[in-house]
């Protein structure tokens, strides 16, 4: 939670950086784009820790393991469905490296509440989880 906390305190500022400005500064995309494929790591570390902390059925792939927390009840599952899609984002910045779709970084960088939003329903269910285990 700490790494995914980091990236999105990072990111943030630069969300506001016009699509123009982004698509003309190599460096300005080289720090989103790596900022952005480390919180989303982050985020399918944390389903998976959660998944196991569960005992929940195993994912196939990274983009089960969302659906399968939706289904936890950790987070809403239409909500779950729709974060899913950053793992395959992450499987393009790690693999199609060379052909990176910047618009589409710019697109999920213009989505980075949503990563807040995963942190806020994970951190309520560990916190539920935590007072439920307290006498």
């Amino acid at each position: 939670m700490d790494e995914l906390n980091e990236r999105l305190a990072r990111l943030e500022p630069l969300k506001s950086k016009p699509l123009g400005e982004f698509l003309q500064d190599a460096y300005l995309r080289d720090i989103i784009e790596r900022n952005l494929e480390v919180a989303a790591q982050a985020c399918i570390d944390i389903c998976h820790r959660l998944i196991a902390l569960g005992n929940a059925r195993k994912p196939v792939d990274y983009y089960e393991a969302f659906l399968i927390v939706g289904e936890m009840g950790i987070l809403p599952v239409d909500f779950a469905q729709r974060l899913a899609s950053i793992a395959g984002f992450r499987n393009i910045l790690v693999h199609e490296y060379l052909r990176v779709d910047w618009d589409l970084v710019y697109q999920n960088l213009q989505r980075l509440d949503d990563l807040g939003r995963f942190r806020e329903y994970v951190l309520r269910w560990l916190k539920q989880q935590l007072s439920e285990d307290s006498p």
